[in-house]
C-alpha cells in the first residue's frame, strides 16, 4: 500500500525511524549514538512532509494521479518501443483523464486539446490573479500576468491539466490556481 500520496513521506522513512528507534533502545555504546543522526534526520524530513501536504490540499491530489500517470506513462513507453514508434503522451493523458473522472462520469478528455489547456490555466489567472502576484511589488503586477500567460502559451500537454481539474473537483479553483503556481514555479514534487 503506497501512503506517501496521504502522508508525504513513504515506507522507507517510517522504517528507517522505527529501526533507528528500536536500535537506539535496545543497543548500547557508541552505536546508539550513531543511530540518533537517521533517527533525527528522517524525523525531521517526515514532519516537514507531512506538514507540506497539509498545508498545501493539491499536494495530495497530485501525487495520487502521479502514482497512476506512472503506471500508464510506463504501459505506454513499452508499447511504443514494441511498435517502434515515437512515445505518445496523448494515450497515458487519456487514460489519466478516465481514471480521475470516471466515478463523476465526466469526460475531460477535452481538456488535452492544446487549445482548450491554455484558455483553462488562462482563466485561472484571470479568476485569482492575487496567487499569482504573492510578494509581487504593485508595480509589477501586469508584468508578472503576462509573463505568467506567456508561459502557459509556451507550455506542452502533460498530466497537469487534468491533475488541476481534479483538484479543482476535489477542493476548488483556488487550490487549482495554486497548483498552476506551483506548476510555474517548479515547486511541484
Amino acid at each position: 500500500m503506497r501512503i506517501s500520496w496521504f502522508l508525504g513521506f513513504g515506507w522507507p522513512s517510517i522504517l528507517t525511524v522505527v529501526a533507528s528507534g528500536v536500535g537506539i533502545n535496545l543497543l548500547s555504546g557508541p552505536i546508539t549514538w550513531v543511530l540518533y543522526v537517521p533517527f533525527l534526520v528522517v524525523a525531521v524530513y517526515m514532519t516537514v512532509r507531512f506538514r507540506l501536504y497539509n498545508a498545501q490540499p493539491w499536494r495530495r491530489v497530485h501525487s495520487k494521479a502521479m502514482i497512476a500517470y506512472g503506471k500508464l506513462a510506463e504501459q505506454e513507453y513499452d508499447a511504443a518501443k514494441l511498435e517502434n514508434r515515437e512515445f505518445d503522451i496523448n494515450t497515458p493523458c487519456r487514460g489519466l483523464a478516465r481514471h480521475l473522472f470516471a466515478e463523476r462520469g465526466n469526460d475531460e478528455s477535452g481538456l488535452l486539446l492544446d487549445e482548450n489547456r491554455k484558455v483553462y490555466y488562462k482563466e485561472l489567472v484571470e479568476a485569482y490573479p492575487h496567487v499569482f502576484l504573492t510578494s509581487i511589488k504593485p508595480d509589477r503586477h501586469d508584468a508578472v500576468v503576462e509573463g505568467v500567460k506567456r508561459d502557459i502559451d509556451s507550455s506542452k500537454l502533460g498530466p497537469d491539466i487534468l491533475i488541476a481539474r481534479a483538484i479543482e473537483f476535489k477542493h476548488d479553483r483556488r487550490e487549482a490556481a495554486n497548483y498552476l503556481r506551483a506548476l510555474l514555479l517548479g515547486d511541484v514534487r
